[in-house]
């Protein structure tokens, strides 16, 4: 993990804030009814949840397993993870996804990373993987999907006011396209999840595959929107390291503003969802070294 872009601890808070959850999305009872179809119920049962930032899956685990660890290069994160975890079963750890040297090999029923296979060294992580998981066990991988065929890459965000008027659902549309621009701009490994899933199928060939894909949305008003993009690490990291930009965040706000106060005297009031998929691949270790994987 080369790049890294939630160091400090209020960037962490406001991920925490304004990031979709996963619980309610339908995403988790995916995994979980996976995992409980692959896995036989056993006793000591470990899940590593890593780049887990702030615990989102982390805590959407800690039913399922006696042991769940999180795993983060980032200090920041994982206090704030600690700050909202309850669960007794849950333990956090800083590390990178590709070197978790204190995980013995063989030991893990689950790992899974929740969009951050873009920071990821591919390779690497997928031996570590490999190594860590027991025969059987489950691989998890969560990822945005991009807008399908317009060759651009842009994530498949959508930025949907409460209005019928074209123009305006149109503008907010462009606002939110043109923040997911600046993302692939610093970071291009996101304007191709589907390379970066077929480089998985490379490393973990033998493994049998699953995809489900899950609609998600946010629904909120501009603060809201706002602090969806603050809480994107690589647009945060950007802005400070330029600021001649100015704060864009104030500029994001006044533009929606301008366009949503074209319907409504009270602007700042008018509904906004943002909503995306999360498309989960889930990939099981064969059970012993002489099976071999099968596609699904």
């Amino acid at each position: 993990m080369e790049k890294r872009f939630f160091e400090e601890e209020e960037l962490a808070r406001t991920y925490q804030r304004y990031r979709m959850d996963y619980v309610g999305t339908g995403i988790d009872q995916e995994i979980v009814t996976f995992l409980r179809q692959r896995l036989p119920k056993e006793e000591n049962s470990t899940a590593v949840d890593v780049a887990c930032g702030t615990g989102f899956l982390t805590r959407v685990l800690a039913p399922h397993f006696d042991r769940v660890i999180g795993v983060d290069c980032s200090r920041a994160q994982l206090k704030v993870a600690e700050e909202n975890t309850s669960s007794q079963n849950i333990e956090y750890r800083v590390a990178f996804a590709e070197d978790i040297k204190f995980i013995s090999d063989a030991s893990l029923d689950v790992v899974t990373v929740s969009l951050a296979i873009h920071y990821l060294d591919i390779e690497k992580f997928s031996e570590e993987v490999d190594r860590v998981l027991m025969p059987g066990g489950v691989l998890v991988l969560n990822h945005h999907p991009s807008k399908p065929g317009d060759g651009t890459g842009l994530l498949d965000v959508k930025l949907t006011p409460d209005t019928t008027d074209d123009e305006v659902r149109s503008g907010c549309q462009d606002l939110m396209d043109e923040v997911n621009d600046l993302v692939i701009q610093i970071l291009p490994s996101v304007k191709n999840p589907g390379a970066l899933m077929d480089d998985f199928f490379l490393a973990l060939k033998p493994y049998e595959h699953h995809k489900v894909i899950v609609p998600a949305a946010r629904v909120g008003n501009i603060d809201t929107v706002i602090g969806f993009i603050s809480a994107m690490g690589t647009v945060m990291a950007h802005y400070k390291a330029h600021p001649e930009m100015g704060d864009m965040r104030e500029a994001h706000r006044n533009r929606l503003l301008a366009l949503l106060g074209k319907v409504s005297s009270s602007p700042e009031e008018v509904q906004l969802t943002i909503s995306t998929d999360f498309q989960c691949h889930m990939f099981r270790k064969p059970p012993s070294t002489s099976s071999e994987g099968q596609s699904a």
